[in-house]
């Protein structure tokens, strides 16, 4: 724990959730604003689909420098310039007249959101007595996990009425008074040392982890570029690994793998990220391409699981710091399980309260489990390795997740000989559905694991 006073923990804690507002923000609205950006822009929309594939690549090299920065920077030093940088590439994009300058704003945007998203998680258990790090992970899952339901409705508003480009002038107002407040509020958890920046590390990991990001991403849209990076992906990936295990002082330490929670928390954090972000993918077909129902109507079915999850958040962080993981692994993972089942067997006459009930089931389970698996996994590390293992978790739930969407949708393609089709949709949440008891799986190990130090 820092020796921050409560006030100055309190005021950092408020500084990273403003930054990572900020950054979920943008990410979000891109869904909503790429349509008029690419009108605006005069381009396809294969061209504008680099303006998202761009600023997942530029995230996923982003996150394994993080332990990095913070070792070599003090943290007033890196939140200032996540913040800094990430206005710099608000201000670009809202003056980009070209793709190229668009992209250059959100490669810089997607920098700082792989800052922001690591240091938060780092910082809360570095602020926080570990008996509270569960609610203030809990107020980060409502802060964050809030952003995505209101996004898409205020970015498309503010779009109609004042043009695409308010988004990122407007988004830019608020970054510039989050830097205000850092400037005046923001403390030191860790000063600064003499780390020096392996290059050889950050380019293997650059192309390992920025390539295998953007190679799921490229999948279905371009097979023979995306295989051949993902080949380049693995080859770097297996060079990096075998240099963090020789190096004296490794670029991303690989140390955390060595511990059982933490071990344990990172696979329920991949096969989690794996069933919710397939699943977020597939119940929007099934509602549209298959019912026929509008994207408003799909939205108000997925709006009270959504508000479930974003009410829910807190309390599961509370729970955590009351009962321990392992009871909230067991009832979340179950909950998964039979909200994943419940989806098997959805027709063209499923009831709509009953695909209403199943999701809030489904976002009720992953509230309970998001935040307290990160909180779990770096509680059993040491705090020069929080960093680390933040940056693990991070970066490998999110390719997971990228992998089961790209499976999920092959799948289903498969099955439909090219189309959507309702044997597709049931043949997917089964696969979804298996992934699942491998979580219920893992939770039955994790209760039968004795706790040990944090090392």
């Amino acid at each position: 724990m820092s020796t921050l006073t409560k006030s100055q923990a309190n005021r950092l804690f408020v500084v990273l959730l403003l930054s990572c507002v900020a950054s979920s923000l943008m990410q979000t609205a891109m869904t909503t604003v790429l349509p008029a950006i690419m009108v605006g822009l005069h381009v396809n929309a294969t061209a504008g689909q680099w303006l998202t594939s761009a600023f997942t690549l530029a995230m996923g090299i982003m996150i394994p420098v993080t332990p990095f920065l913070l070792r070599r920077f003090s943290t007033r030093q890196v939140v200032i310039g996540g913040l800094s940088l990430f206005t710099v590439g608000l201000v670009i994009s809202g003056l980009a007249t070209s793709l190229a300058v668009m992209l250059i704003g959100r490669v810089l945007q997607a920098l700082a959101s792989g800052i922001f998203v690591s240091i938060t998680q780092v910082a809360i258990l570095a602020l926080f007595p570990r008996a509270k790090t569960g609610t203030y992970m809990g107020i980060y899952g409502l802060v964050v996990g809030g952003v995505p339901i209101i996004a898409p409705t205020l970015a498309g508003y503010v779009s109609d009425a004042f043009g695409y480009r308010a988004i990122f002038f407007g988004g830019a107002g608020l970054t510039l008074l989050t830097l205000g407040f850092a400037l005046l509020a923001a403390k030191n958890i860790s000063a600064a040392d003499t780390a020096r920046l392996d290059w050889v590390s950050f380019a293997l990991s650059a192309i390992g982890f920025g390539g295998l990001t953007l190679g799921l991403d490229q999948l279905t849209v371009a097979p023979s570029f995306a295989i051949g990076l993902l080949v380049a992906a693995a080859i770097s990936l297996g060079l990096f690994v075998r240099r963090q295990l020789r190096a004296e002082v490794p670029f991303l330490s690989l140390r955390p793998l060595a511990n059982r929670p933490f071990v344990l928390a990172l696979i329920a954090s991949m096969l989690l990220y794996a069933v919710m972000m397939a699943g977020s993918l597939l119940l929007p077909i099934y509602l549209q391409s298959l019912r026929g129902m509008t994207a408003t109507t799909s939205g108000l079915i997925t709006l009270p699981g959504s508000l479930v999850m974003l009410l829910w958040s807190p309390v599961a962080g509370k729970l955590y710091d009351r009962i321990g993981m392992k009871p909230l692994l067991i009832i979340g993972s179950a909950a998964l399980t039979l909200s994943c089942v419940g989806l098997t067997t959805v027709s063209a006459t499923t009831a709509v309260w009953y695909i209403v009930l199943v999701y809030a089931v489904r976002m009720l389970a992953v509230a309970t489990l998001m935040m307290p698996l990160v909180s779990w996994g770096l509680a059993a590390l040491s705090a020069h390795l929080t960093a680390d293992g933040s940056a693990i978790i991070t970066t490998l739930r999110t390719i997971a997740g990228a992998i089961s969407m790209v499976g999920a949708t092959s799948l289903m393609s498969q099955l439909g000989h090219g189309a959507t089709t309702y044997a597709g949709i049931n043949a997917a949440f089964i696969a979804l559905s298996v992934v699942a008891v491998v979580l219920v799986i893992i939770a039955v190990i994790a209760a039968a694991t004795k706790p040990a130090p944090a090392h």
